[in-house]
């Protein structure tokens, strides 16, 4: 088989579509009220094929958000589960991303069901847009089987939670719709109040006042390449830290706690990898983004970062601050290692005296 038929394309896009409902169902009112309804915002623009550029209809979207309620609590209420996916060589799991995506990839597709924030699973079904097999960080100069990365594009079915990328055992995926909704979400936000600060920074570097499409575009393919040197700070820290971490945040189940436990091996993939190679390559406005895109918590977490980053801005010597970097790396590495050894009851205390 070449391609799939439009039948067989709109079955398959229907099966995906109705697990990631499931899954939002159970799971989607689970977030901060505002968290919740800036998710709804780019859900709503995907849903309805807004641009990215394009102004919003709030009375439009102020009738979606109470129809896709209800649709969720009737799935809910009717105890809707995940369905195998219709495939051309007959039904397979919906989380067997390796069996799926070998049949699939071929065909110019991509896909990924995974586990997010409070074990909450997310699907994605995306037009494929790259392919390539990548050193595998976890088995280095062993030898391994490589891994897979996949990078999608358009998305044809996907959960309300749209991480910019996902892993699965053997892969990392790179959603690029959903990294370019991100990051022009990021850019809509600071045009709110256009404040002179590091976000503010990125938009005038990349020039949004001008072109903002062309803007948008060069921004995307730079966080891209961050997003991949990320997930492969993931492999290198899970290797590192050994067995464990998923049974830690399977126990946990305080929503605050997981947050920091995330957020730690977050930063510590980020001095893995991202971090490094932006002040190797001098790529000053990544680390403005970095430093804007970071969430109060994980600015609580590392200060550090936070009060050399400014340091450096100020004096115009970004180099400054690879021995911060270096440093964090270490003291990360510790922590991670030191919290799946962590009683439950011990978890809390020790997050909180983690900052470095």
């Amino acid at each position: 088989m070449t391609a799939l038929s439009p039948r067989q394309l709109a079955a398959l896009v229907d099966a995906v579509q109705h697990n990631a409902d499931v899954s939002d169902a159970r799971h989607a009112g689970g977030y901060p009220l505002c968290v919740y309804l800036m998710k709804l915002r780019d859900f709503y623009r995907w849903w309805k094929g807004v641009g990215f550029n394009d102004p919003l209809d709030r009375e439009a979207l102020g009738k979606w958000i109470p129809a896709m309620e209800e649709h969720w609590e009737r799935l809910d209420e009717n105890a809707g589960e995940p369905v195998d996916l219709p495939l051309p060589c007959g039904p397979l799991d919906c989380f067997d991303c390796t069996a799926i995506n070998a049949v699939l990839n071929p065909l110019g597709y991509a896909y990924a069901a995974g586990y997010g924030r409070a074990g909450a699973p997310v699907f994605f079904l995306a037009r494929l847009k790259h392919s390539e097999a990548v050193d595998n960080p976890e088995e280095p100069g062993k030898g391994g089987a490589p891994l897979r990365l996949i990078v999608s594009g358009e998305e044809l079915a996907r959960s309300l939670d749209a991480p910019p990328a996902m892993s699965a055992p053997g892969w990392i995926f790179v959603r690029r719709d959903a990294l370019a909704r991100y990051l022009a979400g990021m850019v809509e936000e600071w045009n709110w109040k256009r404040e002179d600060n590091a976000m503010g920074r990125v938009v005038s570097y990349y020039g949004f006042d001008r072109d903002p499409e062309a803007a948008l575009e060069k921004l995307l393919e730079t966080e891209q390449e961050n997003v991949i040197l990320h997930e492969i700070g993931e492999r290198i820290a899970g290797a590192l830290i050994g067995d464990g971490w998923q049974s830690m945040l399977r126990r946990t189940d305080d929503p605050l706690t997981e947050l920091k436990i995330r957020a730690v091996r977050d930063i510590l993939a980020d001095c893995l990898a991202s971090l490094p190679a932006c002040v190797t390559l001098e790529n000053w406005p990544s680390l403005d983004f970095y430093y804007a895109n970071m969430t109060p918590l994980r600015r609580e977490l590392f200060p550090g970062f936070c009060n050399a980053y400014r340091a450096a801005r100020a004096s115009g010597h970004y180099r400054s601050l690879a021995p911060v970097i270096a440093s964090a790396r270490e003291h990360w590495l510790a922590v991670s290692r030191q919290l799946p050894r962590c009683a439950p009851d011990a978890l809390d205390g020790l997050l909180g005296r983690c900052a470095f």
